[in-house]
C-alpha cells in the first residue's frame, strides 16, 4: 500500500471568485470494508470433544482444513463447553495481514464465552488443563482494517441501511498487546446475526496515518 505522510490532493482547489488555485482539494484518508459475513457456526473450528489433560484439541470443524481454519473474514471466536469446563483455551493464528497472534480465553463451565480479538486464520486451540465437552466456533465480532480509537471514527451499515446500533470497541493501547487484551485496530459486533446474506460495510477515518501503530495498531500478541 502507498503511504502519503501528508495526506494527497487531487484536482484544482477553486477560490470564492471563481479562479483555480493550486494544490487541489484535499481527499481525507478514510477506507471502506465491505463484506457479507457467513452465517455463525457454533463448532466450525472444533467439534464437540474432551481433553484428559492439557494439550491441543483437534481443529476439525467443518471450517477446518488440513489442521488450519480460514475464517471468510477476520471474526472472533466463540468457545463453549456441555461440561463443568473452567480451563484456559489459548486460541493461536495470524490476523487478517498474516502477522501472529493469539488469545487467552477462559470457560466458565455454564456458558459461551467470546473472544475479543479478530482472528482470519487458527492454527491451534490448546487447552492449559482438562476440558469436557467443549467446543469452538465462529462470532460475530467483526474486526477492523485499520486502526479506530473512538467511534467517531467509524460509519456503519448493516443489512442495507446505516445503522448507530452495534458494539464498537476499540483499539487496544496495550503496547504491545497480550494474550488477554483486545483487538488491536478495534472491532463492532453487528445488530443482528449474520446470515451470509446481510452486508456489513464499515467507513473508517484514519487515526493517524503518519505511523505504523496509528494505521495498524500495537504489535499483536
Amino acid at each position: 500500500m502507498t503511504h502519503f505522510s501528508d495526506g494527497v490532493r487531487a484536482g484544482r482547489n477553486f477560490a470564492n471568485n471563481g479562479t483555480a488555485s493550486e494544490p487541489g482539494v484535499f481527499m481525507s484518508s478514510i477506507n471502506v470494508y465491505d463484506v457479507v459475513p457467513a452465517v455463525l457456526d457454533a463448532d466450525g473450528i472444533c467439534v464437540q470433544q474432551t481433553l484428559a489433560a492439557a494439550g491441543n484439541a483437534l481443529l476439525n470443524g467443518a471450517l477446518a482444513s488440513g489442521g488450519t481454519v480460514v475464517l471468510d473474514v477476520p471474526r472472533n471466536v466463540i468457545i463453549d463447553a456441555a461440561g463443568a469446563a473452567t480451563a484456559v483455551l489459548t486460541v493461536t493464528g495470524t490476523d487478517v495481514y498474516g502477522i501472529p497472534m493469539s488469545e487467552a480465553i477462559t470457560l466458565n463451565g455454564t456458558t459461551a464465552v467470546s473472544g475479543k480479538k479478530a482472528f482470519k486464520t487458527i492454527t491451534s486451540v490448546a487447552a492449559s488443563a482438562a476440558a469436557t465437552d467443549f467446543f469452538v466456533g465462529t462470532g460475530d465480532v467483526f474486526g477492523l482494517p485499520i486502526r479506530a480509537n473512538t467511534r467517531g471514527y467509524v460509519l456503519t451499515a448493516w443489512d442495507g441501511a446505516f445503522v448507530t446500533t452495534g458494539t464498537f470497541t476499540a483499539a487496544v493501547t496495550t503496547s504491545p498487546a497480550t494474550t488477554t487484551t483486545g483487538d488491536v485496530r478495534g472491532t463492532y459486533l453487528v445488530p443482528s446475526a449474520s446470515d451470509g446474506t446481510k452486508r456489513l460495510t464499515l467507513w473508517v477515518f484514519v487515526f493517524d496515518d503518519d505511523t505504523q501503530v496509528g494505521i495498524y495498531g500495537v504489535a499483536q500478541a
